[in-house]
């Protein structure tokens, strides 16, 4: 009490191995986590860093300096071995030249960071994982170990974990189980070395398998918690939630699109190669291999590409969404500010029911009108030029929403047609760096030949591309060439970012607005349900070319699907009169779901469709609710039956537990009754208690009157009578009237309801 941080707590190496192992444990998690991701190569050190850390917490943390030089001992001397360990990885011999060219990497890529632009070194994302690592362990350590606080090791390693888990393969879950199991454990430890001590100096006899014992029940319980909280079926997200977690979350979002800036090349994380993450920055990235688990169910009267976000700048190296404006959508209000399509479109509504874990990002086919959840819509220069739809709160498993959405009927002869000029919004679709290299722009040129209109232009560098080889196993244009006069002119394979990416540039540099837009592809129908079944392996990016009149139209220049089917020939229209009874059609059949007992005003996100899984079998989940609520109810008598006591005097404790369980069974003492009143009076009422309970009130009196200390034999003798007053009062009094109690609270109870 009142010891200053700067002071270290002493404590035995002996009291202290346990902790230090768990703490290193703490450590080590998030950095494996990180390895096990696969974001970047030379993340296999990085535990390793952790360990060490947590060494130099230990070492630093039993020193007698003070806080502020043991810190910047600790930061220094992490920041050279960090460098050190890789600066190795450079491709030179000598260690001094090796040092050299990784500090010049380390100031470029600050560079590169701070001068706004996307980096693409994937060596610097794992040193800065390293220093992270040492600042972890380190951190982590010196606090349990200086200053006996648990709480520093718990709060930082499981933040670090958990952010790299909400982008990393699901797989990896299991680390939380771990990590909350260590936690536990760290916390009961470290708590129960202070009672160790405590203990000591008051001679207080203690179990060899007390603590041991206490541990393995609060590891139990955690275990029953987290079982529980994971089996709980998703249930509906209130308005106000959302708004906390917007407010929350807003911030983050900011530093996320900065992290996927600076580190704009790592491997894709199952959720942003999935589409299902906001990412704003799309970049050449290493081999990687989709799966084919079941993302989302869609169904509608039309095939479609589902996109998730496009992306207008190109930097030379990276795709990257530019300055979106955002703005907030309450359900089924108009993105787009009103019900006017393009022309040659047809209005389609599409439900989605979500099969992955969870999505930050709405899929919204061709131009959507109207979405059934609250939403953020970020656009750039226009309203009409559309970016991103996210929910106000990620869409989880099996939840439901849907899109009104005008579907491009436009003909190809409609298309070649098309003329007028470019909305002035669009002027940024046709940016290219000033860097890229003429050959791009010759060869664009050059596949262009003599088309005499857009639609054709774009077919042709279409055709192109598709002539190209398709790969997910390539290799990352070098730092310092263009990525599309790369994979024009040396590679020639790529995947669908590759491809998109260059069929967009090829077309600005003729003159023809293009974006790349990702998301998936169509997926498998299914006739019986009317609806498409979309895998991970439909994850998809491709070309969206603008025509005036005729908005956005998908192309895909990657071989490995097939090019967008298109009528010769034009449609009839929809009138402005059909369009309105559309969408008054739309919007009255949500006002009758809205207004009926189904849906609550106040929630947004559907519930679980009706034989649908969130959870344990009813069975199950009941027995093991049960047997949580027994498991709060032992422990909550736990707490209530030592509140207190244990500050008491050694000789007093057995008579105070002899008093709490006679008050809590109707025997307490009378105001004004001396000790051996009271205990004369419980032994009328029990007999068995004479001899104990004379033990118990002789050695609390003589503590009390006459300052009376028993010595180590005469406290054992006092334990033993107050264990055996205590059994002989629950077997003989207390359990007798509690049923009694019970009986009685349930006779009331039914014969209440038969009146």
């Amino acid at each position: 009490m009142g010891r200053s941080v700067n002071t270290p707590v002493q404590r035995s190496w002996r009291e202290l191995w346990l902790p230090v192992c768990l703490t290193a444990i703490l450590a080590v998690l998030p950095a494996e986590s990180l390895q096990l991701a696969g974001w970047s190569d030379h993340l296999e050190i990085v535990p390793l860093i952790a360990l060490l850390g947590v060494a130099a917490g230990c070492v630093l943390g039993r020193s007698h300096f003070g806080r502020i030089t043991v810190h910047i001992a600790a930061g220094l001397g992490g920041l050279i071995l960090v460098s050190l360990l890789y600066a190795w990885f450079m491709p030179v011999e000598a260690i001094g030249e090796r040092v050299i060219a990784f500090l010049n990497r380390v100031v470029d890529w600050l560079g590169v960071a701070f001068g706004g632009a996307p980096g693409t070194d994937n060596l610097l994302f794992a040193y800065t994982m390293g220093l992270l690592g040492w600042v972890l362990g380190y951190a982590a350590a010196w606090s349990v170990v200086r200053l006996i606080n648990p709480w520093w090791a718990i709060v930082t390693t499981s933040v670090a974990l958990l952010l790299n888990l909400s982008y990393a393969p699901p797989e990896l879950l299991p680390l939380v189980f771990i990590q909350l199991l260590v936690s536990f454990m760290l916390l009961i430890t470290v708590s129960s070395m202070g009672r160790t001590i405590r203990w000591r100096l008051e001679d207080v006899e203690q179990g060899s398998l007390q603590t041991s014992r206490y541990a393995m029940t609060s590891i139990a319980m955690a275990a029953l918690i987290v079982v529980i909280a994971w089996h709980i079926p998703t249930g509906q997200v209130s308005q106000g939630v959302a708004t906390v977690w917007e407010t929350v979350s807003g911030p983050w979002q900011t530093v996320q699109a900065n992290f996927d800036r600076v580190f704009a090349s790592l491997n894709p994380s199952p959720l942003s190669g999935r589409g299902l993450l906001a990412v704003q920055t799309m970049a050449p990235r290493g081999s990687f291999e989709l799966g084919s688990n079941p993302v989302m169910v869609v169904t509608g009267s039309e095939p479609a590409y589902w996109r998730a976000a496009t992306y207008d700048d190109y930097t030379g190296h990276v795709m990257t969404s530019s300055n979106p404006t955002a703005t907030h959508l309450d359900r089924r209000q108009p993105l787009m500010g009103g019900i006017e399509t393009d022309q040659a479109r047809e209005i389609v509504e599409y439900s989605t029911t979500l099969l992955a874990p969870s999505s930050s990002v709405l899929f919204a086919p061709d131009s959507p009108l109207t979405i059934s959840v609250p939403a953020e819509y970020d656009y750039r220069g226009d309203v009409h030029d559309y970016g991103l739809l996210k929910p106000l709160v990620p869409i989880q498993q099996n939840q439901k929403y849907s899109v009104l959405t005008a579907v491009s009927r436009a003909s190809v002869e409609e298309l070649r047609q098309a003329s007028g000029a470019y909305p002035a919004w669009t002027r940024p679709y046709l940016q290219v760096p000033t860097a890229l290299p003429r050959r791009v722009r010759e060869e664009a040129q050059q596949i262009v030949g003599d088309a005499t209109n857009a639609y054709d232009a774009a077919s042709n560098v279409e055709s192109y591309l598709r002539t190209f080889t398709y790969s997910t196993h390539v290799s990352v244009p070098p730092a310092d060439r263009d990525w599309v006069a790369y994979l024009l002119f040396s590679s020639k394979e790529g995947y669908c970012d590759y491809f998109a990416t260059a069929m967009t540039v090829m077309l600005r540099s003729v003159g023809i607005p293009a974006r790349v837009a990702s998301g998936y592809v169509t997926g498998t129908y299914d006739p019986s349900t009317r609806s498409y079944l979309v895998t991970e392996a439909d994850a998809h990016s491709w070309t969206e070319v603008y025509f005036p009149e005729y908005g956005w139209i998908t192309f895909e220049p990657s071989a490995n699907r097939p090019t967008p089917a298109r009528l010769e020939k034009p449609l009839t229209p929809l009138s402005t009169e059909e369009l309105q009874q559309v969408l008054e059609a739309d919007q009255s059949q949500q006002d009758f779901l809205d207004d009926s007992d189904l849906f609550d005003d106040a929630t947004y996100v559907a519930p679980l469709p009706v034989g649908t899984s969130g959870g344990l079998p009813p069975l199950v989940s009941a027995a093991i609710l049960g047997l949580a609520l027994l498991a709060f109810a032992v422990l909550l008598a736990a707490l209530l039956w030592v509140r207190g006591i244990s500050r008491l005097p050694a000789f007093a404790r057995a008579y105070a537990q002899v008093v709490r369980l006679a008050a809590w069974s109707g025997l307490g003492p009378r105001r004004g009754e001396t000790p051996y009143e009271f205990a004369r009076e419980l032994v009328l009422t029990v007999p068995a208690l004479e001899r104990p309970l004379e033990t118990v009130t002789s050695v609390y009196v003589g503590g009390i009157y006459g300052g009376y200390e028993p010595d180590t034999a005469g406290l054992r003798r006092l334990r033993s009578a107050g264990r055996e007053v205590i059994y002989i009062l629950l077997h003989s009094i207390a359990l007798r009237r509690w049923s009694r109690w019970l009986v009685r609270r349930l006779h009331n109870v039914a014969h209440s309801e038969r009146r």
